[in-house]
């Protein structure tokens, strides 16, 4: 990495510090059932939201205004400064986030256990971080 950080998935128990730079966080809503992406980019530091997906509008999840439709999904860039971690509700009653990095998904829930939250974070990059397994 340039930076020198990585982008690391922190929970109770511990932290999973991901090779990358950059995620994509997706998620079915729990009312509508509808997907939603997020991607995450280190900038300055801290985490940048630099593009948003949502499949369909609904209760409480219109795309903004100045989205665009594009292959089956709402496409926007979210207007937020840099965030110094994001919070995931890593929930075990409702179905999960699906985290995404050069080239590969996993269940959140399948490297932070589910049932407390899980902060999305920059970490430095280490050689001997504890790595996502199968």
């Amino acid at each position: 990495m340039i930076s020198g950080l990585c982008i690391a998935l922190v929970g109770i128990a511990g932290a999973v510090v991901l090779p990358t730079d950059t995620v994509t966080l997706s998620w079915i809503h729990t009312v509508e059932g509808t997907p939603w992406e997020e991607d995450y980019t280190i900038r300055d530091g801290a985490l940048a939201l630099t593009r948003a997906r949502v499949k369909r509008s609904g209760a409480g999840m219109d795309a903004p205004d100045g989205a665009v439709w594009a292959q089956g999904w709402w496409h926007y860039a979210p207007l937020l400064p840099p965030l110094r971690e994001v919070v995931l509700a890593n929930s075990s009653f409702a179905p999960g986030y699906t985290v995404c990095w050069v080239g590969q998904c996993r269940a959140l829930s399948a490297m932070i256990a589910a049932g407390s939250p899980v902060r999305l974070a920059t970490r430095t990059c280490h050689s001997n971080s504890q790595q996502p397994s199968d």
